[in-house]
């Protein structure tokens, strides 16, 4: 097992498909609380970020995307990080395509739009007591749309804010990233 934060730059990447950034990814990985033997959920996997770093922790990892581009940079980088007989990307659309008849340590939600509602209720019944569902959520619609189904849930949410430095003219500015809201359900 090894500590989470693969640098951003060395996932095999392609314009259009997102990718959960480093310093948002090692703490949603936190989150998760998976290790070896742990299973997980990845739910709109994007680039396969967080299935590769879940896979190098010892977690088995079932990872889906509506986009056929971003299954397969997720197989990508799952062989370029020798982790590709622990990562499962199939190409499907969330909450219809999900796994049935398993469950799953943790299930993560990397993606959902409008149907993020749907898409954590049926995450609910996919992971096992004690398990954990967690999410990154950039747009305040999608967190409002989010908050009532978290009323009586064991949950938190927490906002993180990057900046990272950069120079310019000899000087070292900080270039904000966009903040993440990062929602975790305990069950």
């Amino acid at each position: 097992m090894r500590a989470p934060g693969i640098p951003d730059e060395a996932f095999v990447r392609r314009p259009h498909v997102p990718m959960t950034k480093e310093e948002v990814r090692v703490v949603a990985l936190s989150k998760l609380k998976i290790g070896p033997g742990s299973s997980l959920l990845d739910v709109g996997c994007g680039t396969g970020s967080i299935a590769v770093e879940a896979a190098l922790m010892g977690a088995r990892v079932y990872a889906v995307d509506k986009s056929p581009e971003a299954v397969e940079l997720t197989r990508l980088n799952a062989e370029k990080f020798g982790v590709a007989d622990r990562v499962t990307a199939v190409v499907g659309e969330a909450p219809g395509d999900l796994p049935r008849g398993k469950v799953f340590d943790a299930v993560f939600i990397g993606g959902g739009g409008r149907r993020l509602p749907e898409i954590v209720a049926e995450a609910l019944k996919l992971v096992r007591q004690g398990g954990r569902v967690v999410m990154d959520v950039v747009a305040l619609e999608s967190l409002s749309a989010v908050v009532p189904l978290l009323r009586g849930l064991d949950h938190e949410v927490v906002l993180i804010q990057v900046a990272k430095g950069r120079e310019v003219g000899g000087y070292t500015i900080m270039s904000p990233l966009n903040p993440v809201y990062i929602v975790t359900i305990r069950t």
